[in-house]
C-alpha cells in the first residue's frame, strides 16, 4: 500500500525533514565535535510538498537564524550557510534588507539593549511555512495526516492589527507565558535541542492538540490543532 503525503492525499514520492534540515548546521560549519543532522525527523511527502517549497523553506531559516532571540548556533549558520546562500542568491537578502531600517530594541528579561535592523515579515510566506511544517509534525508524532483545522502563531514575532507596540510586546509575552505554563511538564522531543525540539498538550475539549516548537533555544511558536474535519 502507498504511503501517502503528510500534507495532502497525494501519493508520497519521497521523504520531508521537519523541520527542514536548512536549519541544522554541516559537519563542516562546526568543530565537528558535534553532529546536528543525526535522527533527523522525517515524513512522507509528494514533490508539491517537498522539492516545491525549498525557496520557502531557505526564507523560513533566514528568518529563524537572523532573529534576535536565536542562540549561538544560529550565529554560526549565519556566517556560514546563510552566507553561502546569499553568494549563490543574493536576491533573496537584499529584497530583505533594502527595506529594513536601524532600531534600537530592549531585551525584556536581560534588560539590554541592541542595535538591529528590523525588517518587515512576508508574514504570509512565513505562516505557510509554519503551518506545513505544523502537519509534518503531527504525521510524525501520531502517525497519521491531520485532516482539520491548524493555526501556528509565532511567539517571537509581532501580532498583525496592534494598535502599538506596547500592545504588540505585551500581547507576544502574555502567549509566551501562557505556552510556557501550559507545557511545563510535558516531555521534550528532538534529538538536536539546541537547533529544534517540540512538545504536545492534549487538552480536555474541543482542540485535539497542542503542540508548541522551539527554534534555536529563543524563536518559539504554538499550533493551536482543531477537531478534525473527518
Amino acid at each position: 500500500m502507498t504511503d501517502t503525503c503528510f500534507a495532502c492525499p497525494s501519493p508520497a514520492t519521497t521523504r520531508e525533514h521537519v523541520p527542514p534540515a536548512y536549519l541544522f548546521p554541516e559537519r563542516k560549519d562546526t568543530d565537528g565535535s558535534h553532529d546536528f543532522r543525526r535522527n533527523l525527523i522525517t515524513v512522507p511527502a509528494c514533490a508539491d510538498h517537498n522539492l516545491a517549497k525549498s525557496g520557502d523553506d531557505e526564507y523560513f531559516f533566514w528568518v529563524l537564524s537572523t532573529n534576535l532571540p536565536a542562540n549561538a548556533i544560529a550565529r554560526i549558520q549565519v556566517s556560514t550557510k546563510l552566507a553561502r546562500a546569499h553568494q549563490r542568491r543574493p536576491a533573496l537578502g537584499h529584497s530583505s534588507l533594502s527595506s529594513g531600517e536601524e532600531v534600537i530594541v530592549m531585551d525584556s528579561q536581560a534588560g539590554t539593549k541592541h542595535e538591529v535592523v528590523q525588517v518587515p515579515l512576508d508574514g504570509a510566506r512565513f505562516q505557510k511555512v509554519l503551518d506545513l511544517f505544523a502537519l509534518g509534525l503531527y504525521r510524525h508524532h501520531f502517525g497519521e495526516r491531520w485532516v482539520g483545522s491548524i493555526r501556528v502563531h509565532p511567539d517571537f514575532i509581532a501580532f498583525e492589527g496592534a494598535e502599538s507596540p506596547a500592545d504588540i510586546d505585551v500581547n507576544r509575552l502574555i502567549l509566551l507565558d501562557c505556552a510556557k505554563k501550559l507545557f511545563a511538564n510535558e516531555p521534550k522531543h528532538g534529538e538536536n535541542p539546541s537547533v529544534f525540539w517540540y512538545q504536545v498538550h492534549e487538552p480536555n475539549g474541543p482542540l485535539q492538540c497542542l503542540m508548541r516548537f522551539v527554534f534555536y533555544d529563543g524563536c518559539s511558536a504554538t499550533a493551536f490543532i482543531g477537531e478534525g474535519s473527518g
